[in-house]
């Protein structure tokens, strides 16, 4: 068992990511993004998962993009071009994106 507040709430920087396993072999981690700005990827053969706890997450596409908020969640599909953008602070679960 995992317990995840705590960690959460004293995360520093742009990016904190804490493993809670894995989901039928796929990565899962609680992370907390704040002013962050990741680059554009491609998950070639595996998607990822997003499910907002708290805050904004911005995921953004080549020619599009979804800003999800507490409680929400996104499927990026594999092959898919994309980046996460956190203006502020947020607190999220990512599932997936193994490769």
């Amino acid at each position: 068992m995992t317990t995840l507040f705590p960690q959460l709430e004293n995360a520093q920087g742009p990016f904190t990511a804490v493993s809670v396993g894995q989901v039928n072999g796929l990565p899962a981690f609680a992370r907390v993004m704040q002013g962050f700005e990741g680059p554009y990827h491609i998950h070639a053969a595996c998607d990822e998962m997003f499910i907002v706890l708290s805050g904004v997450v911005h995921l953004d596409f080549e020619s599009s993009s979804v800003a999800m908020g507490p409680g929400q969640s996104y499927t990026v599909p594999a092959g898919v071009k994309h980046r996460s953008r956190v203006p502020d602070r947020a607190e999220l679960i990512v599932i997936g994106g193994k490769d």
